[in-house]
Formats: structure tokens, C-alpha cells, sequence
């Protein structure tokens, strides 16, 4: 069976995501789609706003398999999540990899990828390394053409092609142009396709307008109440007050001397917004920022971020993904592929077990990792 994998978030599921599936599909010749899906938490360093299993719902709607990306890659910059990612389709004999750009031109993504390790690897780079400049001034001054790197998800194809050339050359590569709505678009315009923020702010306001760009056979999966990223603060500051300046340089993705600003602000603040614009400097982006506020109420610590993939989680599948995790099954017995979590297997997702629990905090929701099944459709 040829497959195609799709990095997603589906924070929530829209027409767009639809529309990716689907096309991915068909441009690739695939039999099967799978999804790898971030979990309870986001890239933008957010709760999700659904919970992952309401999420694979909403996931089957439009591919064959819903796989768990680790929780780590998650919260992690482009080319570690990437990297992760990649190596999760890998995991699980991928044929192609579908991504989303502005751009839509794979050919420029190749291109510009080989540049960057050329750049990398050059005098020219070593000597603008030692002057102090940071990584993206210099790639700015040292790729030929850089009008890729210029948009948020250009970006990231850009390192899931790098992370495919280092990790997995034989899967192919392909992407597809975005459609109507910009990745940061704040309000929905369109009648068709629109951003995951609008739609999370028209959610989040109560009113209708999400509709229109979600499919309709799963509107009652958006009834469930939304988590928000205020739910997370007072559980934030308390880790932070309860934390020693050692313990916070020692979580995942902290920048160096962030603690101690940190430490400064916390007790002024008194909200998460209040807290994000205490924090905020020209030195640190609102991503970095909300990302690392994540991982401390996670308590994800540095040392800690895997970097193999020995098992995955599969939370959900239709028969035709079935077929082919029995597939996988026969062709790779030494894998793991964990459909139902358990007191044998969970050392493999001790991570995304404990994620559960503090989304679980956030939410109230009572389903686990070992309570909830996998979801079959």
C-alpha cells in the first residue's frame, strides 16, 4: 500500500486540513493518509484546544490513520519538531509527505535546502558565527534566495525537506499552496477556508461564523468546552515560584538567563497575557516565549528530549488503516505500534501519559491514555 503522511496539528480540524488530505492524496497516488498529530499540546506553545482524542475524530473524517507526534517535538522550534516528525513517518515506511506552504513549489524547498547545508558547512559561515550574528541573520545574508524563509510555514517545509534529506531520503517530499486564508489570520473572511486562530477566536466568542469553514458532519465535536490558554497560568506561576533559578535552566527550550527574568516578573503578574507581556523583549518571540511557559508546566527538561523514535501511538484508524498497521506489523515485528496503552508499554509514552494528566488539569476531562481505546471508524 503506498502511503502519504501529513504533519498536523488539527487545532482544530477545518476545511482547509480537508482539502490537504484529500489533495494529498490524489497528487501522490496513495492508497492511505496518515496523520501525525501533536497530542495535548501545540507548536505555537499552546494547549490544544480539544483534547487529542476528540481530535482523532475529527481526523478520521479525512485520513486512514491518526498517529501521536511525541510529546517533546510538540513544543519544540521548527527543525526538532520536524525532525521528529519525520521520523515517525519513517517509523512507519512512509512513501510521501504532504506538507502545506505559502510557496507550493516543492522544487524551491529542494533547492533552498541544499543551499542552507552548503551555507552551513561554508568559511563564510564560521567567520559570521564568531562575529556574533544569530543563525537567521546569516542564512539572510548568505542564501542566494531567501524568500522562502519569509513565511511561517515556508519555514518549516523548508526543515521538514532538511530533516527528510538527513533522516529519511527515500520518503518523497511534496507540498501544497495555502488557500484563501493566512496562517495568522485573525477573522474569518472567507466561506470556505479560514485560519485555526480565527476559527479558535470565533469559538472562543461564541459565535457562528466557525461554521462555515468546518465540516459540517462534525460540528457537534466542537460543542466539547474549549481550553484556552489562560486555563494554564495559575498552574504556570505556581511552577515557576515553586522552581529554583537551577531547576528552570534545566527546562526544555529555556533560553539562556530567561529564568531569572522570570523569577522577576511572576509576582506581578496576574494573568497569562499579563505574564507574556512582562516577559516579552525584542530578544524573545511570543512562540518561544508560550513555548517554554508549556514546558514548565510540564516540567520537560532539557536532557530529557528522546531523539529516537522506539514505538508510536496510534490513537485512531478506519479498516483501510488497519490494513495497514497489519501491514507494518508483518513487515516490521521488531516496531512497535501501540493501539492500547498499558502498565507493559507505557515506558514508551511516559511523556505524552503525563501530558495527558496536566491537559486533564486544564480541562476536566477524565479521559487517559489508558482508559480511552483506539478509535476505530
Amino acid at each position: 500500500m503506498k502511503s502519504v503522511a501529513l504533519i498536523t496539528e488539527y487545532n482544530p480540524f477545518h476545511n482547509g486540513h480537508l482539502y490537504h488530505a484529500q489533495k494529498s492524496k490524489s497528487i501522490t497516488g496513495a492508497d492511505i493518509s496518515v496523520a501525525i498529530m501533536s497530542g495535548h499540546f501545540v507548536m505555537r506553545g499552546q494547549p490544544a484546544i480539544y483534547n487529542k482524542f476528540i481530535r482523532t475524530q475529527m481526523a478520521l473524517s479525512a485520513v486512514d490513520l491518526v498517529i501521536e507526534l511525541p510529546a517533546y517535538a510538540t513544543l519544540s522550534a521548527g527543525p526538532y519538531f520536524a525532525e521528529a516528525a519525520v521520523k515517525v513517518a519513517d517509523y512507519l515506511s512512509i512513501d510521501h509527505l504532504s506538507f502545506g506552504s505559502e510557496s507550493g513549489n516543492i522544487d524551491a524547498f529542494t533547492s533552498l535546502a541544499k543551499d542552507i547545508e552548503s551555507v552551513e558547512n561554508s568559511q563564510q559561515f564560521i567567520i559570521k558565527s564568531k562575529e556574533g550574528k544569530s543563525y537567521p541573520r546569516i542564512l539572510s545574508e548568505l542564501v542566494s534566495d531567501n524568500t522562502l524563509l519569509s513565511s511561517p510555514n515556508n519555514t518549516l517545509g523548508i526543515s521538514y525537506v532538511r530533516a527528510i534529506r538527513k533522516w529519511a531520503p527515500t520518503i518523497q517530499p511534496w507540498t501544497l499552496k495555502r488557500e484563501q486564508s493566512s496562517h495568522h489570520d485573525a477573522v474569518i473572511t472567507g466561506l470556505n477556508f479560514a485560519s485555526g486562530t480565527s476559527i479558535r477566536k470565533s469559538i472562543k466568542d461564541g459565535e457562528e461564523l466557525w461554521k462555515h469553514v468546518v465540516p459540517q458532519q462534525l460540528h457537534d465535536l466542537y460543542d466539547q468546552p474549549a481550553v484556552e490558554l489562560e486555563d494554564t497560568f495559575h498552574f504556570i506561576k505556581y511552577a515557576i515560584l515553586s522552581n529554583n533559578l537551577k531547576s528552570l535552566n534545566q527546562i526544555y527550550t529555556m533560553s539562556e538567563g530567561l529564568e531569572h527574568r522570570l523569577k522577576q516578573v511572576i509576582t506581578q503578574a496576574t494573568s497569562f497575557e499579563h505574564l507574556m507581556t512582562l516577559l516579552k523583549t525584542k530578544r524573545y518571540t511570543y512562540t518561544h516565549l508560550q513555548r517554554v511557559l508549556m514546558n514548565i508546566l510540564l516540567n520537560f527538561k532539557q536532557n530529557h528530549a528522546p531523539t529516537n523514535i522506539n514505538a508510536v501511538r496510534v490513537l485512531g484508524m478506519n479498516q483501510k488503516g488497519q490494513q495497514y498497521l497489519k501491514e507494518l506489523k508483518k513487515n516490521y515485528p521488531e516496531r512497535h505500534f501501540i493501539t492500547q496503552v498499558n502498565k507493559k508499554n507505557a515506558h514508551f509514552f511516559s511523556d505524552e501519559i503525563h501530558a495527558t494528566k496536566i491537559y486533564n488539569l486544564l480541562s476536566q476531562d477524565t479521559a487517559t491514555d489508558f482508559n480511552t481505546p483506539v478509535i476505530r471508524v
